[in-house]
């Protein structure tokens, strides 16, 4: 059982690590090649196709993935209210961009990235039920793949001057790539068949979930889309550039853990005693690995921004500070959702989740125009501060998680990393580097403090966190 575990763990990290490498890659290339206007416009256009897709998506895949039982006649309504859902929103996107759109070519990149939604629907289905039977390597296998041809022909695209359609050709080709793999490697037919009473089912227990994830989804896309309005493409470049920093590591690291802590809180479901401890110990592990990276980039932001992407991004150095720090409060309740998922209980933060959002949302909109991308930046932190308190009380409500158990959990990656800061922002200074060997040399001083601090803070640590991984 526990080498099981690791297997999965092992393919789970494969795809998101595999994901940091290409995703970095990539998305250096289009720095060096794109203006912030073009890396803002093709952001707009992508962010607003995915909010709807994971809107749909949410519905579907986390219920899915909770059934008992999921037979041919359920998996053939998923997919098929998936399709005919997506095509019905590709010709309504399409009628609005033609509209309200008065560029031609605003109105084609629109339309194309559109049919995203319908390549992302239709995985929906492989990919729950991959996830039930812990096909992990199938799930990195597709992942990578469509990660290595989208970069391939995006990079092409940037190459030959089409600017704003790299990153749309990208987003298309990867999911078109990812519904291929799943396809061939799960060659079941689907009969045509939609069960209506399943159906019903399956939206009561989607909708909540969905609400919640369209809500923290749409603080990184609909933030995008808020801010172009209010404050230009330009400043969305330069949101959106330090933004991808942060979820580059935050998105490999999260989803790879979600995918695997959704089945395993829901094994331990009925037993919340259980459930609060393994929530407590990967809270643990999680922030002793995640903690300390979001407050290393920073410290290292400047660094981080002007030798990798030079000095035309330097705009985007604050507003990467604020992210990262964002990212460092939302470790200490990262779980929380999942948890509330896994015991069927999302109605409980679903006010907040939702509240928060549309109070982040008011302020880009209200402040982008001042402010522009550190509007944005605020504005997530704010919104953190806010939500993470009110879903430790929504966890506290459903199985017990208390105050105690949220701080014991996390008071010793948020120290460890503290001092890891302030060591490195003190000694720095006085080695009288520059450039590459700076950022290098932050990077030991910190990962060095961090160790030994952490260390005395829990000298049985390693023996603690592989418990979490080989206890039943």
């Amino acid at each position: 059982m526990a080498n099981q575990r690791l297997v999965t763990l092992t393919w789970i990290f494969t795809e998101k690590f595999g994901l940091i490498f290409l995703s970095m890659f990539t998305f250096v290339v289009y720095a060096r090649l794109l203006s912030p206007e073009e890396l803002g416009v093709g952001t707009v256009i992508i962010a607003s196709v995915e909010m709807i897709g994971i809107l749909y998506s949410s519905v579907l895949e986390d219920p899915l993935v909770r059934l008992e039982r999921l037979d041919d006649r359920r998996i053939a309504t998923a997919f098929w209210v998936a399709v005919l859902t997506s095509l019905v929103s590709i010709a309504i996107i399409t009628g609005v961009a033609v509209l309200w759109l008065n560029s031609a070519a605003l109105q084609w990149m629109t339309a194309v990235a559109s049919v995203k939604i319908l390549f992302t629907m239709m995985a929906r289905v492989y990919v729950a039920q991959m996830r039930r039977s812990s096909n992990f390597r199938m799930l990195a296998s597709r992942t990578l793949l469509g990660k290595v041809l989208g970069g391939v022909v995006g990079i092409a695209v940037a190459l030959w001057g089409g600017g704003a359609w790299a990153v749309i050709a990208q987003a298309l080709v990867m999911e078109f790539v990812s519904i291929v793999v799943l396809m061939v490697g799960d060659r079941r037919r689907i009969p045509w068949v939609i069960d209506g009473p399943f159906l019903r089912e399956l939206l009561a227990a989607g909708l909540p979930v969905a609400i919640n994830t369209l809500s923290s989804q749409t603080l990184q896309r609909g933030v995008n889309v808020v801010l172009g309005i209010t404050a230009g493409t330009h400043a969305v470049g330069m949101f959106n550039l330090a933004l991808r920093i942060i979820d580059l590591p935050r998105t490999a690291f999260y989803n790879g853990l979600m995918s695997y802590a959704l089945p395993a809180f829901a094994r331990r479901s009925a037993e919340p005693p259980r459930l609060i401890v393994f929530i407590s110990d990967s809270t643990a592990v999680s922030g002793f690995l995640l903690t300390p990276v979001f407050i290393g980039i920073a410290v290292t932001a400047a660094d981080i921004i002007l030798l990798i992407f030079g000095a035309k991004w330097a705009d985007a150095i604050p507003l990467l500070q604020v992210l990262a720090c964002t990212a460092a409060i939302g470790n200490t309740a990262m779980y929380a959702t999942t948890a509330l998922v896994a015991v069927n209980r999302t109605h409980l933060t679903l006010k907040a989740e939702v509240g928060t959002t549309l109070l982040a949302l008011a302020l880009v909109y209200g402040l982008g125009p001042l402010y522009e991308g550190m509007a944005a930046a605020l504005a997530l932190l704010l919104r953190m501060v806010i939500v993470t308190p009110l879903q430790i009380r929504g966890l506290n409500t459903a199985i017990g998680y208390g105050w105690d158990t949220f701080f014991a959990s996390s008071y010793r990656s948020v120290s460890a990393s503290l001092v890891m800061a302030a060591a490195v922002l003190l000694l720095t200074p006085r080695l009288q580097v520059h450039g590459v060997v700076h950022l290098i040399c932050s990077i030991g001083i910190g990962a060095l403090t961090y160790g030994l601090v952490y260390s005395l803070l829990h000298p049985r640590w390693p023996q603690e966190f592989k418990s979490v991984f080989t206890t039943r």
